[in-house]
Order: C-alpha cells, then structure tokens, then sequence
C-alpha cells in the first residue's frame, strides 16, 4: 500500500478507530454506566460513546473536517459498517445503543493464546445487536439490563461467574482511577492487580519483578479520549503502591538555555536515582561505572533535535554540578563508541554537560541567538495543551516542521506522492505531552493539536 493511500485514512483515523473498537468486539460519563455489569476483577474496561451526538461528537466531525476529504468522514464510515452488516444505517445505531462497553476477562500472555472478551450494550433494537455477529459463532446473554455478546459459551460461562462477586461499578480502586476522568468518546481502565497475575503466572517469571510496586502490587491505570475543538486529547491517571517510588514534579528551566527552532524536545529529572536504583544489578556487566553515569542525570536533563545538514541533529543537555567530572565521564562512554567518536561532539560549560551529533549545537548553546522559551511555535502549542508550569517531565514534537522534513528524505520519484500526503497531513499542528502528580496519582496527557 503506497504512503498516500496510508495518510488518506487519516481523517476519518479517530472515526474508524471508534467503530472498530464497537465492531471488533449521549456522552458515556465520567466510566461508562456498563461498569455496573463488569466484574471487579476484570483486567481491561473500555467504554465507548456510541451516540454519534452530543459535544463530543459535534467536535469530532469539526476536526475531520479539517483535512481533505474529512467533511462527512463519520457518515461515511458508518454507512459501510451499516452495509458490511446488512443494516440501515439508523439500525446500526439501534443495534449499538449510546454505549458500548469491552470487558477483557483476562490478559493472556502465552503463545497463541486469546484474550476472553465480553461486549455490552443497551440498544434499542436487540435483534440488531445480535445481527451485528451473526456471521461469528457468539453467545449472547442478558445482564442487570445489559445485552452481552461473548466469543463463545465458555467465556459468556465466566463471566456470568465473575459477576456473582462485586461488579466493576463498586470497585474502589476502579473509581479512585477513573476520578475526575470527565466525558469523552472512550475511557480506558487497566486492573493493575489482573496485570499483574497475568505476568507473575508465566513460567520462569522472577519473583519480585515489578520494582515500582509496594507490597508486591503495582497501580491500575485509567484514561479518556476526548475531542476538543483545536484537537485531540488524551488524559489519564496511574494509581501507584503505597511506598512506591514516583516522579516529584519540577519547573523546567532548561527551555531557557536551549536554542528555539527545536523539532523535537523531552524534558526529565532526577533519572539518575533511578538508573542505580532501577539496574544497580547490571553494574557488574557494563564496561562503565552505573553511578559515575547516574551522577550525570541527578539534575534536569533534556533531549533535542533541531535542522542540521545533512540531516537533524540530536543534543542531550544536562544540568552538573562538577564539570570537570562530567567531562570525565562522557570521555569514557564516548571512548567505547570507537571510530564513531570522531561525530560526537560534547563540553561542559555554565553548570551544563552538552553531547550532540553537532558542535553547530555545542555552539549554539553558547550564543546568544533565542531560547526555546521565546519559541513562538513552543509556546504556541504549550498554551493550547495547556502545559502546566510544573510537571514530572514532558516532552514536545513540532508536526508542522518534522512532517515536510520527514517527506523530504523521500526519493525524488516520490515527489508528488509525497506533495499529496503533505497536503493530508497539514492540519497536524504539534504534539504535547506531560506528567504530574497528586499524592500517589501519576496523571499525564498527551494534547495533538489540528489547526
């Protein structure tokens, strides 16, 4: 399949991924009412508005259409699952009522082996609904006013056994997850505890694998997806053990030294507690001292790529507190690259270590030509995702700039191809995202903005 026939899917990319997610297996509120006929201990929960109205929806058909060809991209779609079906279109929405709800059973981890995967709807025509399967060998059932479709009788068996214990809807860790997770098209909960089992159950799976747990349990995790009216955003939260080790939030300052005109950006702190902390075991293998390095990354640190010739250029910057000693260290590691040393170009100056692939880079970090901060595409795309002015790192990609550089590397037969997709493509503006924390709540989000 040529690129272009790839990109043309792009507009209608958040409507079919919503219809595939009601096909393969009024807003839906904050986790979907279907929770109150899941089982507590399922591994994965997906909600999915299927009203096709509302606020979100109306945001949906605005951003599509943005791009070519995105203008009734919604209808469309639906009237080839209505055909695919053997439906009118309006008794395809009958048969899916506003909501759908996935409930993976569990999470199967060996070869071969398939997830058991209950959906639940309410619609309003429950013939439809069945239809909707007719061509698989299904099994159907109904629950606490749910109509259920399983992939056969033995999983429709163990669900009906699961929810004979407490439902998902009373489950305290499922709402301190999905807390303050407002409307949107889908939410998403992962059982930390099913996930888990899941891997502790493998053969050979080494007791104690999971080193951010406390008490031998690690956090569930809980996201929406949501249609705004300059993009897409992405929201979620990760509930951590109790005596787990988190990411402490920061101001980044290091927007301030860094050269504007960046493609890419990622923002963390403190990674070096974590290196010894999290592979203090490997240090007997590696050919370098782990705690020399880690000592490079107990400050901010930043990873950038900007415009270079031949090709962009990738920088890491790191705060320091002793240069000299920072210059030491980077000399060992780049000693072991052996003859591709010679393109790595690295100083240490004002209380920052610099390594790039450019001593353009090592320069410009010593001019006085503008920061990121002072970026207008940086604080342009900051402003509309809403960038918080302290997180636990985040990272920043300039689509308006990476994307025609990207098509750019296409050879040069590729040339109108390559014109077409870009011409897909141009609504994409940038791509935002961050973390933080509350108490032992990990939030991020992540932000693409369609202009």
């Amino acid at each position: 399949m040529s690129i272009v026939k790839v990109v043309r899917a792009l507009p209608a990319l958040l409507a079919a991924l919503l219809l595939a997610l009601v096909a393969g297996c009024g807003s839906t509120g904050a986790a979907g009412s279907a929770a109150s006929a899941v089982p507590e201990d399922v591994a994965v929960y997906l909600s999915v508005d299927t009203s096709f109205q509302g606020d979100q929806w109306r945001a949906v058909r605005d951003l599509l259409a943005k791009f070519p060809d995105g203008q009734g991209a919604i209808d469309e779609l639906l009237d080839r699952a209505s055909d695919g079906a053997g439906l009118s279109t309006e008794r395809l929405k009958d048969a899916l009522g506003s909501e759908v709800g996935v409930a993976v059973l569990d999470i199967p981890l060996g070869h071969n082996e398939e997830p058991q995967v209950v959906l639940l709807s309410q619609p309003d025509d429950p013939d439809a609904f069945r239809k909707l399967f007719e061509a698989q060998d299904a099994a159907f059932g109904e629950v606490n006013g749910w109509e259920v479709a399983a992939g056969d009788q033995a999983t429709l068996d163990r669900y009906r056994e699961a929810l004979e214990g407490p439902s998902l809807e009373d489950s305290a860790d499922f709402d301190e997850t999905m807390d303050d997770l407002d409307d949107g098209l889908v939410h998403a909960y992962v059982n930390g505890e099913a996930l888990m089992q899941a891997f502790a159950s493998q053969p050979g799976f080494p007791a104690g694998a999971f080193p951010l747990a406390g008490g031998g349990e690690i956090g569930s995790v809980g996201a929406v997806l949501k249609a705004e009216g300059n993009g897409v955003r992405v929201e979620g939260r990760a509930v951590t053990a109790e005596g787990a080790p988190t990411s402490e939030p920061y101001a980044a300052e290091l927007p301030e030294e860094i050269p504007g005109g960046v493609l890419a950006f990622l923002s963390f702190n403190g990674l070096g507690e974590s290196l010894t902390g999290g592979a203090g075991g490997f240090q007997g293998l590696l050919p370098f001292d782990l705690n020399e390095i880690a000592k490079l990354f107990a400050g901010e640190t930043a990873v950038y790529v900007r415009p270079g010739t031949p090709q962009p250029t990738i920088t890491l910057v790191t705060e320091v507190d002793d240069e000299a000693a920072a210059l030491r260290a980077v000399q060992g590691l780049v000693g072991l690259a052996g003859p591709d040393a010679r393109s790595i170009a690295y100083d240490a100056f004002g209380g920052l270590l610099a390594v790039s692939t450019s001593q353009a880079e090592i320069d410009a970090l010593r001019s006085d030509e503008p920061r990121l901060d002072q970026d207008d595409a940086f604080e342009r795309a900051s402003e509309e995702a809403g960038l918080p002015d302290e997180t636990t790192g985040f990272g920043y990609v300039d689509l308006e700039s990476v994307i025609p550089l990207f098509l750019g590397f296409l050879p040069p037969a590729d040339a109108a191809e390559a014109a077409e997709v870009k011409a897909y493509l141009e609504p994409l503006g940038s791509v935002v995202f961050w973390g933080g924390k509350s108490g032992s709540v990990q939030d991020f989000s992540l932000f693409v903005s369609v202009e």
